[in-house]
């Protein structure tokens, strides 16, 4: 119910209480004055009784010849006076009562909530008005509430962070260490060896380079600091120009390449730096996540849905079911290639940069050693 309709309700039974209590106390004291002080002895008609200076000279002779009968109409004066003073009281109380119960309970919200206890149960109104503010200022408490979770979240995944990097990092900077000590004292004593070693420190210096770059960028992506450069381009030109620059990768890694991009034309919106990013960590993942024989990649494309769906899939290790629902969060691994270098942000940087795209990422698997798909949807130019 609406503020004023309750007023409103309020205001009648605020005149409507008085009125029934003063009649009933007025029906009571005239019944005792009736019996109380005999008004026959005045001789004077009823008719005679409209004319008001009859009437006032007929009450005045009669509260001569009673004086006490001046007190009970004074008594019954005030008691009329004290029903419609107590009425207005209790009346005005109960109306304010139901506006200030849930103001308090206002008010305790908000010390709950700066005192950071978003967990508690609110109670909303009778009244319409201040119900709304009550389901305002709950859905502002479930706000608050998500936010510190994530808050939390946040802190957890920063602790992952430096324990991944700490870890990450640790390996191949040891092993560079390593390989400069031995170059140091001589160890490598042959051309042969040397460069091995000189490949090798390289090899180590580009995980930690790769690493750094992708912190970089998530970090960026993270506080909406990355731009981009979108142009209208062939996605399946651009796939095909990819798979060109990752060919050695995948031949130096014996991984079978095996190419079903669609010759057509697919125009989408595009920021080739970004994008070459995204199918980069794909690849990436396919090639630290192969099968020990005969490894495989097969790229394929397709128009549907109003856009290009590309489909990375590889003959890997697989990912389980319930590992497939976390791959995209930030510097997670599944449990199996905890030993496999990386920092698990790849994932997570390709959804947020595809997403940036209009477009929507996500990997199937059937289970652990059975390889995995990436599928990468963007939607067509307009």
């Amino acid at each position: 119910m609406k503020i004023k309709n309750k007023f409103a309700v309020y205001n009648i039974m605020m005149l409507i209480t008085p009125i029934l209590l003063i009649g009933v106390i007025s029906v009571c004291f005239l019944i005792i004055f009736i019996l109380k002080f005999p008004v026959e002895e005045l001789n004077i008609p009823r008719a005679a009784l409209i004319d008001p200076k009859v009437f006032s000279e007929a009450v005045g002779e009669f509260f001569r010849g009673n004086p006490a009968a001046l007190w009970y109409m004074l008594l019954w004066a005030a008691i009329c006076a004290l029903i419609l003073v107590l009425s207005t009281t209790v009346m005005t109380r109960l109306m304010s009562k139901s506006i200030e119960n849930p103001i308090n309970e206002l008010d305790r919200a908000a010390d709950y909530i700066r005192g950071g206890n978003l967990n508690f149960e609110f109670m909303g109104s009778n009244y319409d008005e201040i119900d709304m503010l009550c389901n305002n200022f709950d859905t502002m408490r479930r706000e608050l509430k998500k936010a510190q979770e994530n808050e939390q979240c946040m802190k957890k995944e920063r602790s992952m962070l430096l324990a991944n990097i700490s870890h990450d990092l640790k390996t191949p900077i040891t092993s560079i260490k390593g390989y400069i000590e031995g170059i140091r004292d001589g160890v490598a004593d042959t051309p042969e060896k040397m460069n091995r070693y000189l490949d090798t420190i390289h090899a180590k210096a580009e995980v930690i380079d790769d690493m750094v770059n992708n912190l970089s960028t998530f970090s960026n992506l993270e506080l909406s600091r990355l731009t981009f450069n979108f142009e209208t381009a062939d996605i399946n030109a651009f796939v095909n120009e990819f798979l060109e620059d990752y060919r050695l990768d995948f031949e130096k890694n014996n991984i079978k390449l095996i190419n079903n991009i669609s010759a057509d034309i697919a125009y989408v919106k595009l920021d080739r730096e970004k994008m070459s990013r995204v199918f980069a960590n794909l690849a990436d993942n396919a090639v630290k996540y192969k099968r020990e024989d005969n490894p495989s990649l097969e790229i394929t494309t397709f128009t549907r849905d109003g856009g290009v769906y590309v489909y990375i899939s590889d003959n890997g290790i697989g990912i389980g079911e319930k590992e497939l629902q976390n791959v995209f969060d930030g510097f997670y691994r599944v449990d199996g290639s905890r030993s496999i270098k990386g920092s698990g942000l790849g994932l997570g940087i390709a959804k947020q940069i595809v997403e940036k795209h209009g477009g929507k990422i996500w990997l199937k698997s059937d289970g652990l050693g059975k390889g995995t798909t990436a599928v990468v949807y963007l939607p067509a130019a307009g």
